[in-house]
């Protein structure tokens, strides 16, 4: 029996990182719809990202959905950030135990708005004291809903899937589709140490429609498929003290290898729980260092709310942050 269970969980995993890389089709820029390779989770970013080993609550279906497992009942998480250049990012995700259906469910949602631009037509003078070639403001944002399922395959071994639809939108222009995750996490019984591995954004090529273009439509790009393989491991805990590390290996859509490593130290008094995360991120154009902060507190006597907070270095542009509430119940 131990043999058997040995192989199933060697073949989880095989299923996932034996699968070919991301395909590479001409670097950075040359797929479609970026904005779902963006991270979720204040307290995943304080830990520099490292969240597909992690995955303890609702917000691992950005990392790893075979993370849901680790629900007992229902959580909420909202998540709100900051970024350079107008723009903003916010996750949402809901996970829960139904009272007569085996398994974990959840839904997440997912957004990116900007500012709205005045349009510049070929006929854009820079230098003209006159709005030659300016248009009327254009408004541009993206989204994503998706359906989150996992199976408890035995007491130590998970594995869960997501089906997503999103809509790009600029102006006239837009593009819908679908995509998919695929997540397996195994947890080894040994000071919690869990390993975990995920394929995100597995879906066909799309394009834009009613582009302007001859044909109306622009050209076909791939999904920003990206592959990741994470553990977590709890390295110290005792009575009102616990330290835990996490590091993720992660293989983005433009063939870059990246790394993200984090710590996450919790001081707990009676039902009070304090967090203090730091993280780093290696491969990143731009982001590198990142910290974080966190409480969690009972709201009710069956229910908690925790808020998290993270920020990041981004070196030569405008440092983000992140905000998050959860709801625990």
């Amino acid at each position: 029996m131990r043999s058997s269970r040995h192989l199933l969980i060697i073949g989880a995993f095989s299923l996932l990182l034996v699968s070919p890389h991301a395909a590479v089709a001409g670097g950075s820029g040359t797929y479609l719809a970026a904005f779902l390779e963006v991270d979720g989770g204040a307290r995943q970013i304080g830990m520099g990202g490292a969240g597909t080993g992690l995955a303890d609550d609702a917000m691992c279906v950005f990392y790893n959905p075979a993370g849901l497992r680790s629900l007992e009942g229902s959580e909420i998480h909202i998540n709100t950030a900051s970024w350079p250049a107008g723009l903003s990012y916010q996750h949402l995700s809901y996970g829960f135990r139904h009272s007569y259906l085996p398994g974990i469910f959840a839904f997440s949602w997912s957004v990116m708005q900007m500012s709205p631009y005045d349009e510049k037509t070929e006929y854009y003078n820079p230098d003209s004291e006159f709005a030659i070639g300016i248009g009327d403001p254009v408004d541009a944002g993206d989204m994503a809903f998706g359906g989150s399922y996992c199976w408890e395959f035995s007491e130590d071994l998970s594995v869960a899937g997501t089906f997503r639809w999103y809509h790009l939108g600029m102006a006239e222009a837009f593009c819908d589709g679908v995509c998919g995750d695929l997540g397996v996490l195994y947890d080894t019984r040994f000071r919690n140490l869990r390993v975990g591995a995920s394929v995100m954004n597995l879906g066909p090529d799309n394009r834009w429609a009613q582009t302007g273009s001859e044909t109306g439509f622009g050209e076909s790009h791939s999904l920003p498929t990206t592959y990741r393989l994470g553990a977590s491991m709890r390295v110290f805990d005792i009575v009102r003290h616990r330290v835990m590390l996490a590091g993720d290996y992660k293989r983005s859509p433009n063939g870059a290898n990246r790394g993200n490593a984090g710590v996450e130290y919790t001081f707990n008094r009676g039902d009070i729980f304090v967090f203090g995360r730091a993280g780093y991120r290696v491969g990143y154009d731009e982001e590198r260092w990142t910290l974080g902060l966190g409480v969690k507190f009972p709201s009710s006597s069956d229910a908690d709310i925790r808020v998290d907070y993270a920020y990041v270095d981004m070196d030569h542009l405008d440092t983000t942050h992140r905000i998050a509430v959860s709801f625990i119940f």
